[in-house]
């Protein structure tokens, strides 16, 4: 993704979600860049998995989706009800869209570059000093920080739009 959008992104992530620490940003550049294929290493049980947390969440109205880059959105698990999606379809949409994707060292400098731009600095001055240890760990999956979690209470998987779509 260009450096352009990769901004645009954080900012509006930041604009939405403005209680976001600095892993976050990185989780959802992650899931920009890489998908969900860490998370579904036995579909079985992402189905499981997938229904046991849409059991455990009150459904509401709102968008079935939020685009997070590279085709790729988060599918919003409290709105499958209000948008007629089955559970089943949408983790059947997370396991298709469970496929190796991304470039590790094409993302590690994407984050050095935005962690270098004064826009993001200004909006989250922690980012750089975050990247930069991010960036010598390898670049792992992340959690939600606990501030985020607390705040948003995310229920969500990450599929490709396309297979939502049909």
């Amino acid at each position: 993704m260009p450096n352009k959008e990769i901004i645009s992104l954080v900012a509006d992530a930041l604009e939405k979600y403005p209680l976001s620490q600095p892993q976050d940003i990185a989780k959802l550049l992650f899931q920009s860049e890489f998908g969900p294929a860490h998370a579904v290493s036995d579909p079985a049980a992402a189905l499981r998995f997938l229904l046991e947390e849409y059991a455990s969440v009150r459904q509401e109205e709102g968008p079935l989706y939020e685009r997070i880059g590279n085709g790729y959105v988060r599918l919003n698990l409290k709105t499958l009800d209000f948008n007629r999606v089955t559970p089943e379809k949408a983790a059947e949409a997370f396991v298709k869209s469970a496929v190796p994707a991304g470039d590790r060292s094409a993302f590690a400098e994407a984050l050095r570059t935005l962690a270098g731009n004064e826009l993001v600095i200004k909006l989250m001055p922690a980012l750089p000093g975050y990247v930069e240890e991010y960036v010598k760990s390898g670049c792992p999956a992340v959690h939600h920080s606990e501030s985020y979690k607390k705040a948003y209470s995310p229920a969500y998987r990450v599929i490709r739009e396309e297979f939502i779509a049909e």
